[in-house]
């Protein structure tokens, strides 16, 4: 069993078509992310080279819990929160930054042509014997169902346990080397 390869942000041959992880997705959307400013940079890299993105419609769901993680720890980015509003009703507050969250998903998977993957039962089947193959969680063995399904074997995702993935190309500039180095986070 091989390694993915792993690919930095910069400077190497983009492919045709990746497919998009939500904690990606999250450190571009959320300026406070530890890993903002690159990633958003490689996410314009993408757009500007007429990269296609893949994603699933799980994306949406996972990225709900990665938003509500990112707005409880660092708050709502500035760019899409304007002045803090006081609502005194937590809740609906916690909608309300929830449901921006969202629209702020959509805004970005619009920019870029893209295709959504509805995961029915033949990808979860493929993705319980990679999570057993490859000790993926539930959600990293879809993903990489889905890039095996649709042939797009570039990832993009901060998550290490993609590098244990035997034929696919990891973008993640060593972020997830860098972590555990224990120079971020």
């Amino acid at each position: 069993m091989a390694p993915a390869q792993e690919h930095t942000f910069d400077e190497e041959p983009l492919p045709q078509a990746v497919v998009f992880d939500c904690d990606f997705v999250i450190n571009v959307l959320h300026e406070n992310e530890d890993f903002h400013e690159e990633c958003a940079r490689f996410a314009g890299r993408l757009l500007e080279g007429g990269v296609g993105v893949v994603y699933s419609n799980l994306l949406r769901v996972d990225f709900w819990q990665g938003w509500r993680r990112a707005v409880n720890l660092r708050g709502l980015p500035a760019e899409i929160g304007g002045e803090p509003v006081r609502i005194r009703d937590a809740a609906r507050q916690r909608e309300e930054w929830y449901q921006l969250g969202d629209e702020y998903l959509k805004l970005f998977l619009g920019l870029y042509d893209r295709y959504e993957v509805r995961v029915g039962p033949r990808l979860l089947d493929r993705a319980v014997k990679l999570m057993g193959r490859y000790n993926l969680g539930s959600h990293d063995a879809c993903l990489a169902a889905i890039a095996f399904h649709t042939d797009v074997l570039d990832i993009v995702s901060l998550d290490k346990d993609f590098q244990r993935v035997d034929g696919i190309h990891l973008w993640n500039n060593d972020i997830p080397g860098r972590r555990r180095a224990g120079r971020r986070r």
